[in-house]
């Protein structure tokens, strides 16, 4: 019987492309935090599954933007200019209409980050808040 590998939805083949556009992404200069939210901003806002994952990666990350002008470190012979407190800008950047009102676990513990509704005004989520079940047992017994 004939299987194809697949990790996350994307075709063992197309993982080293998507390796080779990711690292295009911070050979630029452009930490993972920014190629995170790119592909963030680039999912469905209606919560439609995406049905080929990999192609959707490929579209995303194809073009390489430049760094923004602040982005870039000052030089040294430029005097520093005070900065002055901007107010907010609503066209900053968009994020999926399925990601509002989600917050990022702040344990530590996760290898990547753990989104979570939160009820309140945790921080944790509810797998790192929660006791370990081996504790519960032995407090039973």
């Amino acid at each position: 019987m004939w299987t194809r590998s697949v990790r996350y939805g994307i075709p063992h083949a197309m993982q080293a492309e998507l390796t080779l556009l990711t690292a295009r992404w911070l050979a630029a200069g452009h930490p993972p935090t920014t190629v995170r939210m790119h592909i963030l901003r680039g999912l469905p806002d209606d919560g439609t599954p995406a049905r080929r994952a990999g192609g959707l990666l490929r579209y995303l990350l194809r073009e390489v933007p430049p760094l923004p002008e602040q982005s870039q470190p000052p030089s040294p012979q430029a005097p520093q200019a005070p900065q002055s407190p901007e107010p907010s800008d609503a066209s900053g950047p968009r994020i999926s209409s399925r990601l509002t009102g989600t917050r990022e676990c702040e344990d530590g513990r996760h290898i990547q980050p753990m989104l979570f509704r939160p009820v309140g005004d945790e921080r944790l989520c509810p797998s790192c808040t929660r006791e370990p079940s081996w504790t519960s047992a032995a407090s039973i017994a």
